[in-house]
């Protein structure tokens, strides 16, 4: 399938930033080569942009140091031949032979200027020592060198040089000596230029190598990072570590080593650092693409590769430089095997469409290309430059914007699942309250344990509508549904604008909650019954019966939690107070009113209330020892009706008085006025009806009103 276009330009960023670093890195321009010793510059231009790099013939005598001012004089010993540099010496042959390692030589060439202006000579590491004279005088040198190989002392450090030429000429002579390594002499080109130019040029080397350095070993430091705040995935791990032993590679080769940094840092530690983390840092790459892709990198290729890696590991840091640098050749076809097959694998993950993997394989290919021409251009087989740091940058940086891409969609996706959790959280609040869940001190319903619970103060509400029962049989169920729905979404916000929410509905009964104050639960009733009076019109114009609906109050303590069992949970509010309630509810059926309060609410309120009550009753409920004061809420009648309530709340109360005393007779006289005053008074009428039959005769025992059954009954 096509690659999508955001990857492709993400490939094109990454080899413009390649070409970009390559002409930093390279940058020198090609000049004709030396023959028979000497190289001339006449008519060249040397700006502050020009470098040229001294290669070709040099004179070359083997196994001596032979003093410049004797070549000055012209009576130095003819030499050995002529020698093509940059070459190791080992490649040379002298009577049929090859040249051994181990040794020292002399190395002369001729320069011809345009003029005596000052100019610079950038010096790369000479194995594995020097001494390099200009004109007869020692202008710089890098350990000890000696004809005794055992006296050498190596060191590897670039340097910039600056001399001033003879009458356009420069005659410079270099000394070599080598002792443990594996090759010797010249195999990096001396580059020419004027003073500006080599400066430039080697500061671009050096911020080239800075940029490297930091910028992989600040991507190791990050992924490493990543691992720790997230374990469960261990590929930013390894390839965490990989980056910083690449880092550390790049410390112990490049141009900015720690010989540079560190004076006298000793050379056999650098050249184990150069070994031992080449393959410790080949052992985490393989276990990056191991952790990635594991089905391509199976446990049979795996696990030799690894093997291999890390004997070569230990034999870099156990064995001497003079003994290991004889394994360097199979540790090379060792890395170049490696990369093959990790090539292969990464080939066949793309092919089977693995996530990234044509980006991975895109960066991987070009740093085995540059792995591969670093293992040619040290064998000088080719004579190119060491481009290793580039091509394991750019492989690091296409696994950083891969990684990039990896976390850009995992966060878009806990973008998209937290908005989806949101409103997943959204719709359980529809089930259990966010108000719930704060009294238990959650903020979010996946917090919430089998038994957590609060002791809170609440004023807790109870409606009911009235003969639901027998209005229900005259629907379909659908219609049942509808009409239910209809009445709760009048319901509903009245009960959390005052400031409540309701806790359950219990079939066409509510249970609310007002954690507030009491004054919510009665401005919320006041409002029910307005709503339900309106609600009503619409009902009768529709053609269907009115309904009535009954609400009962109580306040004071109350426990809120979470029963059920591990697979089934709920919340819920438990405690006397509660039920209380729900009987109050339930008597307003009986005394046919339609909000009923009890005493401890009204005592809540003071002795000046908001409100207008009477007191009905004083009951004694089934499950309760002490009586309970029962107050109707007449504000929340129609204005008419309250306004007759309220005129006669007075002769209520006498008549009620007199029903306690038992004095029938007169008792039923007065609420016969009541109802004739006011015949919508149903309390009155509830009087009325009780106080004929205990004329009836029976009647002669205290009121205790018992919720057996669903409209409770009293005797």
């Amino acid at each position: 399938m096509p690659e999508p276009r955001s990857s492709l330009r993400s490939k094109t960023r990454l080899c413009a930033l390649t070409l970009i670093l390559l002409a930093l890195t390279l940058g020198v321009e090609a000049q004709g080569a030396a023959r028979g010793g000497g190289l001339s510059f006449r008519g060249k231009d040397f700006g502050a942009k020009d470098i040229y790099a001294l290669d070709g013939e040099w004179q070359f005598w083997w196994n001596s140091f032979i003093d410049p001012d004797s070549l000055a004089r012209n009576d130095a010993p003819p030499p050995t031949g002529l020698a093509e540099m940059p070459r190791y010496w080992t490649s040379f042959e002298l009577e049929g032979q090859g040249l051994p390692a181990r040794g020292a030589a002399t190395y002369r060439i001729v320069l011809s200027l345009p003029d005596d202006t000052v100019y610079g000579l950038y010096v790369n590491q000479m194995v594995s020592s020097y001494a390099l004279y200009l004109n007869g005088k020692l202008l710089g040198s890098n350990g000890s060198v000696a004809l005794e190989p055992d006296e050498v002392r190596p060191e590897f450090r670039p340097q910039v040089l600056f001399f001033s030429p003879r009458d356009g000429k420069a005659d410079i002579v270099l000394h070599i000596a080598n002792g443990d390594y594996r090759h010797g002499g010249q195999w990096q080109a001396v580059q020419l230029g004027s003073a500006d130019a080599i400066s430039a040029y080697a500061n671009r080397i050096i911020m080239t190598e800075l940029f490297l350095f930091g910028a992989i070993a600040m991507i190791g430091l990050y992924n490493i990072a990543l691992f720790l705040f997230r374990a469960k995935d261990p590929s930013p791990l390894w390839f965490g570590l990989f980056c910083i032993f690449v880092a550390l590679r790049l410390a112990a080769t490049g141009h900015v080593v720690l010989a540079t940094v560190i004076r006298g840092f000793p050379w056999e530690l650098l050249i184990k650092i150069e070994l031992s983390v080449f393959y410790l840092g080949a052992l985490f790459f393989a276990l990056f693409f191991r952790s990635l892709y594991p089905k391509e990198l199976s446990k049979y290729g795996f696990i030799p590769m690894v093997s291999v890696y890390g004997i070569f590991t230990a034999l870099a840091l156990v064995l001497p430089v003079s003994l290991f640098n004889h394994l360097v050749v199979p540790m090379q076809l060792g890395a170049v095997g490696g990369l093959a097959y990790v090539l292969v694998c990464l080939v066949l993950a793309s092919l089977r469409k693995r996530e990234h993997a044509p980006f991975i394989l895109a960066g991987f290919a070009f740093f085995a290309l540059t792995a591969v021409n670093d293992i040619l251009y040290a064998h000088a087989i080719i004579h190119t430059a060491y481009l290793m740091p580039l091509g394991l940058f750019t492989f690091i940086f296409s696994q950083a914007v891969a990684l990039a891409r990896i976390f850009s969609r995992s966060f878009s996706q806990v973008e998209h699942l937290s908005d989806r959790l949101s409103s997943v959280n959204i719709s359980l609040e529809r089930f259990v309250p966010h108000e719930f869940l704060s009294f238990l001190d959650k903020s979010s319903i996946i917090d919430v344990h089998l038994g957590d619970q609060a002791l809170k103060d609440l004023t807790i509400l109870f409606s009911d509508i009235r003969s639901f029962t027998t209005l229900s049989e005259s629907m379909t169920p659908q219609e049942n549904f509808n009409f239910l729905n209809s009445y709760l979404e009048r319901v509903g916000p009245i009960i959390r604008d005052h400031g409540g929410f309701i806790d359950k509905y219990i079939g066409d009964a509510i249970m609310a909650l007002f954690p507030a104050c009491p004054e919510d639960a009665l401005d919320a009733s006041i409002a029910i019954q307005n709503t339900v009076r309106a609600y009503n019109e619409e009902r009768v114009g529709w053609g269907h019966r009115p309904i009535q609906v009954g609400i009962g109050l109580n306040t004071g303590p109350a426990m809120l939690g979470i029963i059920g069992e591990r697979m089934r949970l709920e919340s819920t509010v438990i405690s006397d107070t509660v039920n209380l309630a729900s009987r109050i509810e339930n008597l307003t059926k009986f005394y046919r009113t339609d909000v009923l309060v009890s005493g401890e609410l009204v005592r809540k309120l003071g002795e000046d209330p908001a409100y207008d009550f009477r007191l009905i009753d004083r009951v004694t409920v089934k499950g309760k020892s002490a009586a309970c004061d029962l107050y109707e809420l007449i504000s929340s009648h129609a204005e008419a009706d309250r306004a007759l309530l309220l005129s006669s709340r007075d002769a209520f109360l006498a008549a009620a008085r007199l029903f306690k005393a038992k004095d029938f007779s007169k008792a039923a006289d007065a609420f016969k006025r009541l109802c004739a005053k006011n015949p919508a008074d149903q309390v009155a009428r509830v009087y009325l009806g009780r106080c004929e039959k205990a004329l009836a005769g029976s009647g002669n025992q205290p009121i205790v009103v018992s919720l057996d059954s669903s409209i409770g009954t009293c005797t």
